[in-house]
């Protein structure tokens, strides 16, 4: 059974590409990029180890998420990876002030919340974990200031782009 895709555009670098993900169930995933498909066969190995078998090869990686910006480790080459989703439309509080709106990047299943409404945060401070596509990944504070919101909570499945947080 497979899922709604999700659509993305990655920048790595100079290079912009646009990525497609479709869950097809028990860790596996259709993904297109720039139109080349692949089946993706993922297995968690470590806290952010992963193993991969994309159409019929083993890779492995480490995937860590630092902001909005996720590094990913493979063979030892660190690849700097940000996930755009066409249809988030974030909001600045003011120029050069960051978002207000903490939307999620990919779809997956909140597995902590670690703030509460009426918190202070401070930039790149951790407000939930998400987990995709076996993946923990840390979703922080774009600014410093006072969540307003949180509109999720632990074991609830967010789509790509829905509202997670506010920070005020």
């Amino acid at each position: 059974m497979s899922s709604r895709p999700s659509r993305f555009t990655a920048v790595v670098g100079d290079a912009t590409r646009a990525v497609e993900v479709v869950a097809l169930g028990e860790g596996r995933y259709q993904v297109s990029v720039d139109g080349t498909v692949s089946t993706v066969d993922g297995r968690r190995t470590g806290a952010a180890g992963f193993s991969l078998l994309i159409d019929h090869a083993l890779t492995d990686v480490s995937v860590v998420m630092r902001g909005d910006t996720y590094l990913v480790d493979v063979g030892g080459r660190v690849h700097r990876v940000q996930l755009l989703d066409a249809r988030r439309a974030r909001t600045a509080a003011a120029p050069g002030a960051g978002e207000r709106e903490v939307r999620a990047a990919m779809p997956g299943k909140i597995v902590a919340v670690l703030v509460e409404a009426g918190a202070t945060v401070t930039r790149g401070q951790g407000l939930l974990v998400i987990e995709a596509m076996k993946m923990e990944n840390e979703v922080t504070a774009p600014r410093d200031g006072t969540v307003q919101e949180i509109r999720v909570q632990s074991g609830q499945t967010v789509e790509a782009g829905e509202l997670l947080a506010v920070i005020e």
